[in-house]
């Protein structure tokens, strides 16, 4: 039932202008002030401005400069990203758009710019890119300047969208505070594995006074055994009772387990270097690593955070040299562990352990917030819940 007040009605009929494709310049050698907008730029919930080059100022770039309060989206991408929007809010001058980008402007007189915002990020509005996109690929595919156009809207009054939007601001300003939080967070913490992971800074002992005793290094297949996984990976089942570690960046499940043990779990390839730990039954891919049967002279959560920092590091200057598919043994077993007394691995862990906590707590936060936006939207979007005055002003 439509909300009293409501109107259906398709994007085009919004539109200030016509909807254009941008234009991709090659990248210029040195800074020129002037830029062009990759498609890593649209995120799911927000911007990263990190993702430009710098191009010269043509006469086809400087036709395609934005103005703030324009509307650009992804016009191919893959299924998942196809049809991810953005509102230029001027937040870099002299910035054109790509040709894999279309850009369009919303007459004020008839929708408020941050409801429109809201609504093309909107699920329905995202399930419907998906569903009309098309091309002879599963990894890119197209969406026209008609879909764009037939984009379905439910519009309320402009006042109450303006109102909608003022509430949803408020859950968004939450969320970027928590995203700031855990990315500082997270930036913390890894200056403080840098630094105690490499013996820079010494913690103290049970007698207040700093471990002095010397690192020995250790190659990582004398404190372990190192094996891989058995299973296929189409051999997971997510109603399982099993944690089944792949190659992804979080294990699925499944029916059985072979393995029962204390255990790190690297992926070797997919997500290279993901690193999980597991205590109890579990399965595992063919092309995940599995460390087990410790030696007794290291920590298992100290050999697990060591992992975590020095093995990305090895990965990424690797990768600097070529391709890296996926991780070979040899570099593991060769892997250098640099190794203190028990007591300071003991204590090492247990800082780092304290510091992942805070930043899970963080990440639950901020996942209850988007939680709850989402559901709000449902809500306010769809008119099942109306808003008034009042409730604006509370928000």
């Amino acid at each position: 039932m439509m909300p009293e007040g409501w109107r259906k009605c398709h994007l085009i009929e919004i539109l200030h202008g016509q909807i254009k494709n941008g234009y991709s310049p090659n990248a210029a050698d040195v800074e020129t002030g002037y830029w062009v907008l990759g498609l890593g730029v649209l995120g799911d919930s927000s911007c990263n401005f990190k993702e430009i080059k710098p191009v010269y100022p043509t006469l086809q770039v400087l036709r395609n400069l934005l103005c703030k309060d324009d509307f650009l989206i992804s016009r191919s991408n893959t299924p998942d990203k196809v049809g991810r929007s953005m509102r230029f809010k001027g937040e870099l001058s002299n910035c054109s758009y790509p040709d894999l980008m279309m850009r369009f402007r919303i007459d004020e007189k008839k929708a408020d710019l941050k409801f429109i915002e809201i609504q093309l990020k909107s699920a329905p509005v995202r399930g419907y890119f998906k569903n009309c996109a098309a091309g002879s690929s599963n990894t890119m595919v197209k969406i026209n300047k008609s879909i764009v156009e037939k984009v379905p809207l439910l519009l309320p009054p402009l006042n109450e969208q303006k109102k909608i939007a003022q509430i949803l601001s408020t859950w968004d300003k939450a969320i970027t505070t928590t995203e700031k939080l855990l990315a500082n967070s997270e930036q913390q913490k890894n200056a403080l594995m840098q630094q105690l992971l490499s013996g820079k800074e010494r913690l103290l002992d049970k007698y207040g006074q700093k471990f002095r005793a010397a690192w020995i290094a250790i190659h990582l297949k004398d404190l372990c055994s190192i094996i891989t996984g058995k299973k296929d990976v189409n051999e997971g089942n997510p109603d399982g009772n099993y944690p089944f570690f792949t190659c992804a960046s979080a294990p699925t499940k499944c029916d059985g387990y072979s393995y029962d043990c204390e255990a790190i779990l690297i992926a070797g390839n997919g997500m290279i270097g993901k690193t999980h730990y597991y205590n109890g039954k579990f399965e595992a891919y063919q092309r995940t690593y599995i460390l087990n049967n410790f030696n007794k002279i290291i920590c298992v959560s100290y050999l697990h955070q060591f992992i975590l920092y020095w093995l990305i590091c090895d990965i990424e200057r690797e990768k600097q040299h070529g391709a890296m598919p996926y991780i070979k043994l040899g570099l593991l077993q060769q892997f250098n562990v640099f190794v203190p007394s028990i007591e300071e691995q003991q204590k090492i862990a247990m800082v780092l352990s304290t510091a992942d906590h805070e930043i899970e707590k963080i990440k639950q936060q901020l996942e209850w917030f988007k939680q709850e936006k989402k559901a709000l939207m449902q809500q306010l979007l769809t008119g099942r819940r109306r808003v008034t005055l009042a409730e604006t002003n509370n928000a």
